[in-house]
């Protein structure tokens, strides 16, 4: 029973473009409860503010394995990839692939970006490539889409802010052309621009951060806020190693029918160039359908 509603529930989201929608990119990000515009600060920012590639100026590749609500039968998944490679003075560039696996249903994009910094002020922009595909059954025609767009970003960063902390400015227009995702063409299909102003505070000592994200899609107002801490940082024989400590909550905070809610949690290990993350998500308002959980592995060369 669980598995049919949850199919329904697909369903009905594809019909109100509801696809290809933020299902958690990096567990790192996932466990601050989504909050990273303002961040931007790995590889995998090319899913939520291209401009925030202007802080990488290393090569790095990132992947995530995202195991979408365990209580149903047959699991659903959703991988991630992303990388940055750094042009230095000509800029940053970054790319990312996904795929979500549900049943008959395959979901996949590919983003290409580039951000340049001027002096603290960071512009930068993606460009999407979309594409859905639903097996039919015997004796019918296979559905299939492919379609593009863009999203543009901007970050900006102050130093030595209460001592030795940063403070972070991001702020991302996402999905700009509203591409219609049905076959058809069909504007009740049509993707909802994303804006999203974000806000990071990180200490340089004490090793903490905090991030707060607002998001406008459609109607609806979405409040991301999450904070991670870094404990046990330890360099044995040249081996440099930590553990990080996450909490985060994501919610409409407007009046709406379809009051949708989450407390995220995680943690993080890093040994020399490499992290390992983990999350969790506990689903407020959908029930019945199990928690998930997320890993993802971060390397910088």
């Amino acid at each position: 029973m669980n598995k049919i509603l949850f199919f329904l529930i697909l369903a009905s989201s594809i019909l109100m473009a509801g696809g290809f929608d933020n299902l958690g990119y990096h567990s790192r990000v996932i466990a601050l409860g989504g909050a990273y515009t303002g961040v931007g600060d790995a590889s995998y920012t090319v899913f939520y503010n291209p401009a925030g590639l202007i802080n990488i100026d290393k090569f790095e590749i990132a992947s995530t394995y995202n195991q979408l609500y365990s209580g149903l039968d047959d699991q659903l998944y959703f991988l991630i990839f992303s990388s940055t490679i750094p042009l230095f003075n000509f800029g940053r560039f970054g790319a990312g692939i996904t795929h979500l696996k549900a049943g008959a249903w395959q979901e996949n994009t590919l983003i290409l970006s580039y951000a340049k910094d001027i002096g603290n002020l960071g512009i930068g922009g993606s460009f999407k490539l979309l594409r859905w595909g639903a097996q039919a059954a015997p004796g019918e025609t296979n559905q299939s889409y492919i379609g593009y767009t863009f999203d543009a970003g901007l970050f900006y960063k102050i130093e030595q802010v209460f001592g030795s902390g940063v403070l972070k400015f991001g702020a991302v227009v996402q999905d700009l052309t509203q591409p219609s995702i049905a076959v058809n063409g069909s504007d009740d299909a049509r993707l909802p621009m994303k804006l999203t102003a974000g806000i990071s505070y990180y200490s340089t000592i004490y090793d903490y951060l905090f991030a707060l994200d607002l998001t406008k899609e459609n109607e609806n107002f979405i409040l991301r806020a999450g904070s991670e801490f870094l404990g046990l940082k330890t360099k044995t024989f040249g081996i440099e190693s930590g553990l990080y400590l996450r909490g985060g909550y994501n919610g409409l905070i407007n009046n709406t029918p379809f009051k949708q809610s989450a407390l995220n949690g995680g943690f993080g290990v890093f040994i020399n160039k490499l992290k390992i993350d983990y999350a969790y998500v506990t689903n407020l308002q959908i029930v019945g359908f199990g928690d998930s959980h997320k890993i993802s592995f971060t390397y910088q060369f």
